[in-house]
């Protein structure tokens, strides 16, 4: 997304097709179907698509959100239910299927259920409304597992092992996908754990956090000393990379590692939110250290009634998301960069900052 543009969207100011997407060449002719556009990529994905001179259809299983741009002509639909979808697929040239339900608040059935059977059912329509130039699915590098040691750096052709429930729906709805790629253009991009402004968990509940031990007056931030590689991705490079790959002539039929190519420590990461509360980093040889979760709970509540919203997903496990292990955590990218694409948003302790200051405004933390 150029930059311009990327402003805007952050800014949340009001644009235009003729006063931007003129300006960029505009996108006449193209048609837009968003799916999960509810949530925390559709609500930047469609403002930017907006932006860019697309004409956006947005759809989810809720009503119209209000954070979506008035341009944006919102439908709700239950991709995995019984509702008929060739309305929402009518004069569309392209697909962004990034709805589906993660391992956060939802059981295997439903992960099942809502990844894909909401993927076939979406596949179909598509397939049966004809038209479609570019189908850009949204799946995951969980397809590859934990369990499993592959190759690393680990690459798109690599043979997926899910050992996750959330793995496994991806990789079914990813199969789904596949099945239709000979009648459908098809790009399939592969994300790790995304963060930024306004994502609810993973390094936000980390955040969430800090901020609770801080607020209870500690000022030391403990964390095991064994240093966990993590492998983060901040939404504006997502966002971007999916309205590249959506317009390179390359890129069909194929699968893209997204991942920002940087692997910082938990201990770096951790020295960043302690960084960003005024504590001091203590690494411990204690897994279970800092405050328990009744303890935690208790701090939560108390910062609830100082007007903190329940934006973030608050974990049983304290820092939960810097604790897991992975043999194939190294991805390669160089399918990404060879078409193109340039990361621009690779500077973690930059982006953790942007995201707490983010989160304090909205007062998603106190």
């Amino acid at each position: 997304m150029p930059s311009a543009v990327r402003q805007l969207v952050q800014a949340g100011l009001k644009y235009t097709e003729t006063s931007i997407g003129a300006s960029l060449g505009g996108m006449a002719g193209r048609t837009a179907l968003v799916t999960g556009s509810t949530g925390y990529l559709g609500s930047r994905l469609v403002p930017a698509l907006v932006a860019a001179g697309w004409a956006v259809r947005a759809s989810g299983r809720r009503d119209r959100p209000d954070h979506l741009p008035p341009e944006a002509d919102y439908r709700p639909a239950e991709l995995a239910g019984d509702d008929d979808l060739a309305p929402l697929l009518e004069g569309v040239t392209h697909v962004f299927h990034l709805a589906g339900v993660s391992s956060s608040r939802s059981d295997e059935e439903e992960m099942q259920r809502a990844n894909v059977e909401g993927t076939r059912h979406l596949v179909e329509a598509a397939l049966a409304a004809g038209g479609v130039e570019r189908f850009v699915h949204m799946s995951t590098t969980a397809i590859y597992g934990e369990e499993e040691q592959l190759p690393v750096p680990v690459q798109e052709d690599a043979e997926a092992h899910p050992s996750r429930g959330y793995g496994k729906a991806k990789w079914g709805a990813e199969d789904v996908v596949w099945g239709a790629s000979d009648e459908l253009p098809v790009v399939v991009l592969r994300p790790v754990s995304v963060f930024g402004p306004g994502a609810v968990k993973l390094v936000a509940s980390a955040v969430l956090d800090a901020a609770i031990e801080r607020f209870a007056g500690l000022d030391r931030l403990e964390v095991y000393q064994e240093p966990i590689e993590q492998r983060l991705l901040h939404v504006d490079d997502l966002v971007d990379a999916s309205l590249h790959l959506a317009d390179h002539e390359a890129a069909v039929g194929r699968a893209f590692n997204v991942v920002s190519g940087v692997y910082p420590t938990s201990l770096e990461v951790a020295q960043i939110l302690a960084d960003e509360f005024g504590m001091e980093l203590a690494p411990v040889d204690e897994p279970e250290c800092g405050l328990s979760y009744d303890e935690r709970s208790k701090t939560r509540d108390q910062m609830l009634g100082r007007g903190m919203t329940e934006d973030i997903y608050f974990t049983e496990k304290r820092f939960r998301f810097m604790r897991k292990s992975n043999p194939n955590n190294r991805l390669s990218i160089d399918a990404l960069i060879g078409t193109g694409f340039r990361l621009s948003r690779t500077d973690t302790r930059e982006g953790i900052a942007e995201s707490i200051a983010w989160y304090r405004d909205h007062r998603w933390i106190v």
